[in-house]
């Protein structure tokens, strides 16, 4: 169930790759603090890249994470990057334990952690930076369609299926 919200999450991702213009991918917008949609996307993939294909086994440090540019200046091969995420999460099979290494103030902070805990938090961090997105996206380009639960975290969309029943 894990594997597949994030699945999810990066398929919505893709839905805007699919639709989105070269040249609009990589404009900075004001409403996004002079970011770009690309950028958003970068640092998503980024963050699974660094859990799924990291060199160090056993240790996560999103903070010494590879910016490759490429990610947010070119659609296609962001596009297939996540679909080589999505099959790198499709293969895990187990929970393992690793070490996520953060620095806060210069200083190291290490701690306990597992897959599915750091798949958690990518999932949420993935819906984060949707959310975001999806606030630039009618804006600037309203030529794109995004799905009525885009940028959602899985928890809202269920709460708000709750507030129609009632």
């Amino acid at each position: 169930m894990l594997k597949q919200e994030a699945i999810k999450q990066l398929l919505s991702v893709r839905s805007i790759l699919c639709q989105i213009k070269d040249e609009d991918y990589t404009t900075s917008l004001k409403t996004l603090k002079g970011a770009s949609i690309g950028k958003h996307v970068r640092h998503v993939v980024e963050f699974y890249e660094c859990l799924l294909f990291n060199e160090f086994d056993g240790i996560v440090n999103y903070d010494t994470r590879k910016r490759n540019l490429l990610l947010e200046e070119n659609v296609k091969y962001s596009e297939d990057f996540i679909a080589e995420i999505i099959d790198a999460l499709e293969k895990i099979e187990t929970n393992s334990r690793i070490l996520l290494v953060s620095k806060y103030q210069d200083q190291n902070i290490s701690m306990e952690s597992s897959v599915y805990r750091e798949i958690t938090y990518n999932i949420e961090h993935t819906v984060h930076h949707l959310a975001i997105i999806s606030i630039a996206i009618p804006i600037h380009f309203d030529y794109i369609n995004l799905s009525t639960n885009f940028g959602y975290a899985d928890s809202t969309i269920q709460y708000l299926k709750t507030q129609k029943v009632g």
